[in-house]
């Protein structure tokens, strides 16, 4: 119960750290706090024990009382039975209402609150009903409804009490955990100032330097030569030479997509075998004929293939 009492008392005052003697005021509201905290401290252990006392006390005053309101042809265990019941549940509403303040049930507190209303409540029809209405009656309709309103009251200020100390338990804890560390804001880096652009000499229009014109790219398609090299075999005949004389083999020009002669196409097959470095395969060249679009069976292919590999084969033996 100690722990439920507040800290005022032992805090230091202005007037405690000071060598300055104390205002009426000062006094009073010191000595008002001490006798205050005093009370708050001890006023529970008191008014427990004084009321478990009265309790006990009335519960068997009242046990006897009751016996007496019960006819006598009522057999003794039953007429003794009938009013210890009643004040053992009193008893034992008034200890769950005092406990239930401490786990803060409201459900347990207004539950035991309301059986203990309901047996204060059947004593006190009891002695309005069958006593005499003499000072003695009034005494137990008196003591049972201060009794009850005692316990009540009692169950209130510990509720309230364990209330208050969690609330200064949980500030002290709140105070001493450490509080993440916020995030300073770092200024931002102030802009750089960029020196104005001085002005440039204005130079005379017979010295002043010429841009160069820039050219645009044009897009070249993949050529395909006009010209062509036809390798001239050893065993053509010279009236063939005489024939050809006045058209130059190298201005042969085959055309896609219409059937050529041997002559066209050794062309073409020679200037696709030499396009790369080292000289196409026939398979390659063969692709590379097909992808151009030229015309030709297989069979001629392969004749034209010899025809322009075996002179250079010869050559090079």
């Amino acid at each position: 119960m100690k722990s439920l009492a507040p800290h005022t008392d032992t805090a230091p005052t202005r007037a405690d750290t000071a060598d300055t003697p104390l205002l009426v005021s000062e006094m009073v509201a010191q000595q008002m706090r001490t006798t205050t905290t005093a009370i708050y401290r001890y006023i529970t252990y008191i008014s427990l024990w004084v009321l478990l006392l009265c309790s006990a006390t009335f519960a068997a005053v009242q046990v006897w009382a009751l016996r007496g309101y019960l006819p006598d042809a009522l057999p003794s265990p039953a007429a003794w039975a009938l009013p210890i019941a009643l004040q053992v549940l009193v008893l034992a509403a008034e200890l769950i209402l005092l406990s239930s303040a401490v786990t803060r049930s409201w459900s347990v507190q207004v539950t035991a609150g309301a059986v203990m209303a309901i047996g204060y409540g059947a004593e006190i029809t009891a002695h309005l009903h069958e006593g005499k209405l003499d000072l003695l009656t009034i005494t137990f309709v008196v003591m049972s409804a201060l009794l009850a309103l005692c316990w009540t009251l009692l169950a209130l200020a510990l509720r309230a009490g364990i209330t208050d100390a969690d609330a200064i338990v949980r500030r002290e804890r709140d105070q001493q955990t450490p509080q993440p560390a916020r995030e300073e804001s770092t200024p931002a880096p102030a802009p750089a100032t960029v020196p104005a652009p001085q002005p440039e000499p204005e130079l005379p229009v017979d010295s002043a330097p010429v841009a160069p014109e820039e050219t645009e790219r044009e897009f070249v398609q993949e050529a395909v030569p006009e010209t062509w090299y036809t390798p001239v075999s050893g065993d053509e005949t010279t009236a063939d030479q005489a024939d050809t004389a006045d058209t130059p083999a190298d201005t042969v020009t085959p055309q896609p997509g219409v059937p050529l002669s041997d002559v066209e196409m050794d062309a073409v097959v020679y200037m696709i075998v030499t396009e790369t470095d080292p000289p196409r395969s026939y398979r390659e060249m063969e692709a590379r004929y097909r992808e151009l679009s030229y015309v030709g069976g297989a069979a001629r292919l392969r004749e034209s293939w010899h025809r322009v590999t075996q002179p250079a084969a010869q050559g090079t033996a």
